[in-house]
């Protein structure tokens, strides 16, 4: 088995941010001392990277790490479909990296392959990083993107993706606007993304001067599973629509409402968000505030191969897309 930045890491007690650094000869970012103890112990460890350093100093992109860490949801599939289109029309390569789905360990493992392999960018698709895990990206001095994914509290980090918040908003106001007052929000999670869409949907309820009441909002993982499970929780509240969270959340919302006997629409409507082909797919198709996927992913290479001129920060437009899930109610 191959040695990694990892391993030398824990031979000498540094970070892996640090042995990184040395490694890819990162010039008054370490002590001399610091470097010779990690290179004595890479020697020992037999460790050997695998592509010389010449892309990156020449600024030449021309492989692009994707690392993919959420596979609940088949949104990314969109996004890589994007990445591989433009990365091809620029004659670039992509190597993409399977990290689980939420799983830390294995993205430890994905940072590290990719910084070993000194790809000269690195694309983070719906991926959740730690402080740690962003030192380590950094230390390359490698341009890289945040896709679909971002969180407003840390803004030195690039990203391209939907508005969270206006999906929010965009889904509420879309119900409200057919009549709907008893609205409920289904799958999301506790992350930037689940949060900032939760403030878009409670800014227009308020605004619609509705309250929230208890268990209208319910936590998921965006998963078909999750959505199947959490209809039972939202069956007895009398609501009248919800927003699900993920195209894979109102699909699992709509076969577990099918097994009860309620009909969607005409009992319960359903939006979701996403608008993947799982929303084709349904019966009745799925009402979705729709996010471009594959724009995000053309986006992202351009930006890298053109870093100097790109926006750090870039929301990509979302629409509605009005299928069969949701039905007008009588507002007279």
């Amino acid at each position: 088995m191959k040695a990694t930045i990892k391993d030398i890491a824990k031979m000498t007690g540094l970070s892996t941010a640090t042995v990184s650094r040395v490694l890819a000869h990162k010039q008054g970012t370490y002590r001399q001392s610091t470097a010779k103890r990690v290179r004595e112990a890479a020697d020992k460890l037999g460790y050997k990277r695998n592509v010389a350093a010449a892309e990156l100093a020449a600024n030449d992109v021309s492989t692009i790490a994707v690392i993919i860490n959420n596979t609940e949801t088949n949104f990314w599939l969109r996004v890589l479909d994007g990445i591989q289109a433009e990365a091809n029309r620029q004659g670039r390569q992509v190597m993409i990296f399977y990290a689980g789905n939420n799983d830390e360990k294995m993205l430890d493992q994905a940072i590290n392959a990719a910084v070993e392999r000194q790809t000269a960018a690195i694309l983070l698709v719906s991926t959740k990083v730690n402080e740690q895990q962003l030192s380590v990206i950094e230390s390359t001095r490698v341009p890289y993107r945040f896709i679909s994914i971002y969180d407003s509290r840390t803004s030195h980090r690039p990203f391209i993706s939907s508005d969270n918040v206006e999906i929010g908003r965009m889904a509420t106001q879309y119900l409200l606007k057919r009549g709907h007052r008893k609205i409920g929000m289904v799958g999301i999670d506790k992350s930037s993304t689940g949060q900032e869409r939760l403030l878009g949907y409670q800014e227009m309820m308020t605004k619609a001067r509705l309250s929230i009441a208890p268990g209208w909002v319910q936590y998921g993982d965006y998963s078909l599973q999750s959505g199947k499970e959490l209809f039972s929780h939202i069956a007895d509240l009398g609501l009248t629509a919800v927003i699900a969270s993920s195209d894979m959340i109102g699909a699992g919302l709509m076969v577990s409402a099918q097994e009860a006997g309620v009909s969607v629409p005409d009992d319960l409507s359903i939006i979701s968000i996403d608008g993947t082909m799982i929303c084709d797919v349904t019966n009745p198709q799925l009402t979705s505030v729709t996010q471009n996927f594959y724009q995000m992913g053309v986006q992202s290479v351009k930006d890298l191969v053109d870093s100097k001129n790109a926006e750090n920060h870039q929301f990509v437009p979302v629409e509605v897309k009005e299928r069969a899930s949701v039905r007008p109610l009588d507002v007279n």
